[in-house]
C-alpha cells in the first residue's frame, strides 16, 4: 500500500482535511464519505490554529514539501482561524468547510489569506474534484456521470409525479 505522500507525488489529486478538534469528527466524517465518492485520497490532521499555531505551521510545511496536487480543507467551527491561516501560510488551496457551515467566520479572513468557503462537506469535494480535473479526466468523468445522474433522477421523478396526477 501507498504512502499518503507517494499517493500525493503520484499527480492525481490528494486532500488534507485540517479539523479544529476531536469534537468535529462527525463533519470529518462527511467529507471523507464524499470523498470517497470521488476516489480522492486523504488525510486527517487535529490541530488548533489558536491553541497550536506553529504546529499547524510545522503540518503545512510538511504537506507543502511533497509534489503534486494537494487542497486542504479546513474544518473548524466557532471562530475559524484554521482557513485563515492555513491559506496564508501556505501555496495550496485551502477551502473553509465548517462543521456549522453557515458560520461567516472563515468568509472575513484578512487580506493574504485566500481560503474559498464551501459550507456543505459534498459540495467542497466536488470543488476539490473540478480543481483536480484540469488534469485528471478520472475526476471529469466522475462530475459528468454525477451531473448526469442527476437529471436522470430529476427525470424520474417527474415522471413519477406526472403518472399520479399531482
Amino acid at each position: 500500500m501507498k504512502t499518503f505522500e507517494e499517493l500525493v507525488e503520484d499527480g492525481n489529486g490528494c486532500a488534507v482535511i485540517l479539523a479544529g478538534s476531536e469534537s468535529d469528527q462527525f463533519h470529518v466524517d462527511k467529507i471523507i464519505k464524499a470523498l470517497g465518492i470521488y476516489g480522492i485520497p486523504s488525510e486527517v490532521r487535529i490541530v488548533s490554529a489558536h491553541k497550536q499555531p506553529e504546529k499547524l505551521i510545522n503540518i503545512l510545511a510538511e504537506y507543502d514539501r511533497m509534489k503534486g496536487p494537494l487542497v486542504y480543507i479546513a474544518a473548524a467551527g466557532g471562530t475559524d482561524a484554521l482557513s485563515g491561516t492555513s491559506s496564508f501560510h501556505s501555496h495550496r488551496p485551502t477551502i473553509t468547510c465548517p462543521p456549522d457551515h453557515y458560520n461567516p467566520s472563515g468568509t472575513n479572513n484578512p487580506l493574504g489569506s485566500s481560503n474559498a468557503y464551501v459550507g456543505r462537506p459534498e459540495n467542497a469535494v466536488r470543488f476539490i474534484a473540478q480543481i483536480f480535473s484540469q488534469f485528471n479526466p478520472a475526476f471529469r468523468e466522475k462530475i459528468l456521470e454525477t451531473v448526469d445522474q442527476k437529471i436522470k433522477d430529476l427525470e424520474a421523478s417527474d415522471k413519477a409525479i406526472k403518472e399520479r396526477g399531482c
